[in-house]
């Protein structure tokens, strides 16, 4: 019907285009007859010819009375009628040349045009239909979606097709969704030939050309995404996350998707007391970051000799970053003051690289942890000499003797990182004794409450306490084995 209206339409404006042309004398037309037309539609051409003739159609759409290719004829006035057929019609105009041959001559006395298919099907997107050969823009999300409202065919028989690499096409019932492949994310796409496709099984209907702007200049994707509280090993060749024994080996490495490869890195170091502190890029520091600038980034680590230690590494696009002109700037965009320390602030954690710590030398012979947190809290060598000739009186060496700050009624988890065979207080194998710096002996669920539990860690297994002190004064832990010896020993200022 739709095909009807648009046939009966183009004859309203064409007339037919029926034009009796004048002839030469040699019966020729002076002028092209010219011809606009959709299928079902039939035009005359017109001539007279002085000799025997022949007209001829070169389009399988264009035949004379619908039926052949050419006729022929003999001398006189002519009138030849064309049948247009919709073989082969698409969106796409197409031409037919009506040729006349006379003795040994033969010209182009009629140029046909038949319009393309039009309102076949409409395809949209919120309040706008696209019409043929218009431009679709996927945003800076990646991600397009098209409806289907209306076709003048069994939509069952609808194909999609595309001739690009960057995007994907899912369809469901009458939605199309375009989607930019990931490696494509980051990069505008305005390739004019770029589209996609709508045919009627093999029968095209509408092309929809695909353009995609590329991410906002202030988004930032990562692969993996922002890492947090990763252990580094003190010789620096090896890593892990905090709540998992999985080993890998340096560098830490992530893929950074930023607008047309264009951002820039920065470094910072925690210091106890003072939170994050930004580094400048000339600055020498115990872990490096190197960058290829088309968005992999690799951390390495220096071997530890001193104490725990911790590192951040932060990308900014530089649709950003441009607008910050000194470190202090960067430093008030990524950092919270409002607790005295310097913290990443919530909506800036996108722009984390990687959070680690490197852990001392004394990590491997004890693990103090936060219970709420899971996080690796920082220990040292207890040197006060007071409690070296106490731990001693005990059996612990000075080097098994370790010092720290435990917040009152928090919870702590303790691993002395001692073998199963040693000490086990689940089997009564072991057990704590704690002893405050006034010589009290402190009783448990009375003064602190512990609960062991089994857990791998470093690669055999470890009996770890879940520990929470009630007691004000300074005191220290004693790991006991079964014969009453001491193998380690943790002493402890408390936060009241």
């Amino acid at each position: 019907m739709l095909l009807g209206v648009v046939a009966t339409a183009t004859l309203l404006f064409s007339g037919c285009d029926e034009i009796i042309q004048g002839s030469t004398e040699s019966g020729f037309p002076t002028e092209t007859q010219t011809f606009t037309v959709s299928p079902n539609d039939t035009i005359k051409v017109t001539f007279t010819a002085n000799d025997t003739w022949q007209l001829t159609s070169d389009a399988m759409w264009c035949r004379v009375d619908g039926l052949f290719l050419d006729t022929s004829g003999k001398a006189g006035e002519q009138n030849i009628a064309f049948v247009i057929n919709a073989d082969g019609h698409s969106v796409n105009e197409s031409k037919a040349n009506i040729t006349l041959r006379m003795g040994n001559e033969s010209r182009v006395i009629a140029i046909v045009t038949r319009i393309g298919i039009t309102n076949a099907i409409i395809v949209g997107c919120d309040t706008v239909n696209y019409k043929h050969n218009q431009t679709v823009t996927i945003g800076t999300s990646g991600i397009q979606e098209l409806v289907i409202r209306q076709s003048t065919f069994d939509i069952n028989n609808l194909y999609i097709t595309q001739n690009a690499e960057w995007f994907n096409i899912e369809r469901t019932d009458t939605v199309i969704t375009l989607s930019v492949k990931a490696e494509y994310l980051k990069y505008s796409q305005h390739n004019s030939t770029d589209s996609i496709c709508f045919s009627d099984k093999e029968t095209p209907m509408m092309r929809l050309n695909i353009q995609y702007t590329g991410m906002d200049a202030q988004s930032v994707i990562l692969e993996p995404s922002s890492q947090w509280a990763l252990r580094v090993a003190t010789d620096g060749l090896t890593y892990k996350e905090s709540l998992y024994e999985t080993i890998y080996e340096a560098p830490i490495q992530t893929t950074v998707s930023v607008l047309d490869d264009a951002y820039t890195l920065y470094r910072a170091t925690y210091n106890k007391g003072e939170g994050c502190t930004l580094v400048s890029s000339d600055s020498v520091l115990w872990f490096t970051v190197s960058d290829d600038q088309l968005g992999h980034v690799a951390i390495n680590f220096n071997e530890n000799t001193g104490s725990e230690r911790t590192g951040y590494v932060f990308v900014l696009p530089n649709g950003i970053s441009d607008t910050l002109t000194t470190l202090a700037e960067v430093s008030a965009y990524l950092f919270d003051d409002a607790t005295g320390l310097f913290e990443v602030k919530a909506e800036c954690e996108q722009y984390l690289i990687a959070q680690f710590v490197q852990e001392s030398a004394l990590a491997s012979s004890f693990h103090l942890i936060d219970g709420p947190t899971f996080e690796y809290l920082e220990i040292a060598l207890e040197t006060e000499e007071m409690w070296i000739e106490f731990a001693q009186s005990m059996g612990v060496t000075p080097n098994n003797l370790f010092k720290a700050e435990l917040e009152f009624a928090h919870a702590y988890i303790l691993n002395p990182m001692l073998s199963l065979e040693v000490w086990d207080p689940s089997v009564d194998y072991g057990e704590i004794q704690v002893i405050g710096l006034s010589g009290k002996q402190y009783v448990a669920d009375e003064d602190y409450l512990i609960e062991p539990t089994l857990m791998e860690a470093e690669g055999e297994d470890h009996m770890l306490l879940q520990f929470r002190p009630f007691i004000e004064e300074p005191y220290i832990i004693f790991f006991v084995d079964a014969n009453k010896i001491a193998h380690k020993a943790l002493v402890v200022n408390p936060i009241l």
